[in-house]
């Protein structure tokens, strides 16, 4: 019996509050806090494919990514044209290398929302994964038509762009890159790359040097320059580059990868 005067929560209201909790939760990055409450929801709730669907994301940062297709699979199954049911079970493929696969279900995204703006990013990755950089490029152009200063697809495309030998579009690209988020040293190192395809020597090491400026330990900017300036014979600032990237790897051990 209810004495208090105030109404007491349906179950489906439970659900909610617990939902929107949890959701919270993993929106801050508090993934292994936010899984137990997806855990609470009472199965009604799950009849929800979006419910489903932020447990995917969950799962998935936390690396169960099986798990977390498996809960994608559930959401298609009560609702087919779910599009970021496909989006999600797409992604966990990526995750999981299995490049082709992943594009089947973000084909299928694509299909029901053109406008996902996410989904042809990672479509654009897989398909650069699959080797077949031409549409990679068309992917994010896509990606870039439906929000133009996105930077991740713009320096993919860069990196396309080189591989296709269309040189001067890649500067471009990076050039257009670097205007929205000039802070990333990758950026400027690639762009010195492609300015040296074109034969743009001395611009090549200018973007180098701020590759160098952005992240003074990037190795590869460096041993890039020190190549550039041995092929221009200017060997002794070739030899000083040179000695800086022997320092830098003497404070390195072998390479381990987290996950």
């Amino acid at each position: 019996m209810n004495n208090t005067g105030i109404d007491p929560h349906k179950p489906g209201e439970d659900a909610a509050i617990i939902v929107s909790e949890a959701a919270g939760l993993a929106d801050e990055g508090r993934y292994q806090e936010a899984l137990p409450l997806f855990d609470k929801v009472p199965e009604t709730g799950f009849s929800r494919p979006e419910v489903l669907v932020k447990r995917a994301l969950t799962l998935g940062r936390i690396g169960l990514f099986s798990e977390a297709i498996r809960c994608c699979e559930k959401a298609i199954c009560r609702a087919p044209r779910f599009s970021d049911a496909w989006f999600v079970r797409g992604l966990m493929r990526y995750y999981l290398s299995r490049a082709s696969l992943a594009i089947e279900c973000l084909d299928m995204a694509l299909s029901l929302d053109p406008a996902h703006t996410e989904a042809w990013f990672i479509k654009g990755n897989c398909t650069y994964k699959t080797h077949d950089p031409a549409k990679a490029v068309a992917a994010y152009e896509k990606a870039l038509t439906l929000s133009s200063t996105y930077p991740k697809p713009l320096y993919n495309r860069c990196v396309c762009l080189a591989d296709l030998g269309r040189f001067e579009e890649s500067l471009a690209s990076y050039d257009a890159c670097i205007r929205i988020n000039p802070g990333v040293s990758v950026v400027h190192a690639n762009r010195g790359v492609t300015l040296d395809s074109l034969e743009r020597y001395q611009e090549a090491l200018e973007a180098f040097e701020e590759a160098l400026i952005v992240d003074p330990y990037d190795i590869t900017a460096l041993n890039n320059t020190c190549l550039l300036l041995s092929r221009l014979r200017r060997d002794n600032e070739a030899i000083e580059y040179h000695a800086r990237c022997r320092r830098l790897m003497d404070l390195k051990d072998f390479d381990r990868r987290v996950w």
